[in-house]
This record gives C-alpha cells, structure tokens and sequence, in this order.
C-alpha cells in the first residue's frame, strides 16, 4: 500500500475549493465514488486509469504516474493527457481542435 498525504490532501482542497462531494467528483471524474474515496484515504493499492481521470479532471500531477519520453506519438498523449479533464465532452472539443490542425501536418517528402 501506499500512503501519499498530498495527492489527498490536494484533492480534498481541489473539492473544497468546487465545492464537490464524492458522488458528483466521481460523476465530474468518469470514476466511481469509491475511487474517490480511495483517493481521499490516501491508501491506495493501485495507480490504474480511474485514479489517472481523477487526478488529472482535478489538475493535481500524480507524482508516481511515469512520463513517457518526449517522442513523437507518446509525446503527443502525454500533452493531451496533460491538459484533458477526463471527460468525454473535454475530448470531443480537444478531438475538434487536433482536426483543425490538419493544414499544419508537414508536406509528405516525394519518393522518387
């Protein structure tokens, strides 16, 4: 197990501050409240993708979630897991905003 007083006192000053109970944090989140409630414990058996969504939809860095290298695909996931929220709705508008990207994309090299 392990015991992390900040990441839990983080989250409980991130809901304090939305003024959020478990059940609507978890909602917020896209996790269930007993995620929640493990995070708030501070004991945490697992570091999954539920107890990612929530800390990231909080905006609190997960000090023992590994940064991948800074290259060209994982780069990528790591900017977008950086600044998404965790919701679906927060992806669909960050899915639109990549889309108009696309006339960025650099000229495909010729083969000849």
């Amino acid at each position: 197990m392990h015991f992390v007083p900040s990441d839990s006192e983080a989250l409980k000053s991130f809901m304090e501050e939305k003024h959020l109970g478990q059940v609507d944090l978890a909602r917020k989140a896209g996790v269930s409240q007993s995620t929640v409630s493990r995070a708030l414990s501070g004991f945490s058996l697992r570091r999954g993708r539920a107890r990612s969504r929530l800390f990231i939809y909080a905006q609190i860095k997960d000090p023992e979630r590994q940064v991948p290298p800074k290259k060209g695909p994982q780069r990528v996931m790591t900017a977008f897991q950086r600044i998404w929220d965790g919701t679906e709705a927060h992806a669909s508008a960050v899915a639109r905003i990549i889309d108009a990207l696309e006339d960025l994309k650099p000229a495909s090299k010729k083969q000849g």
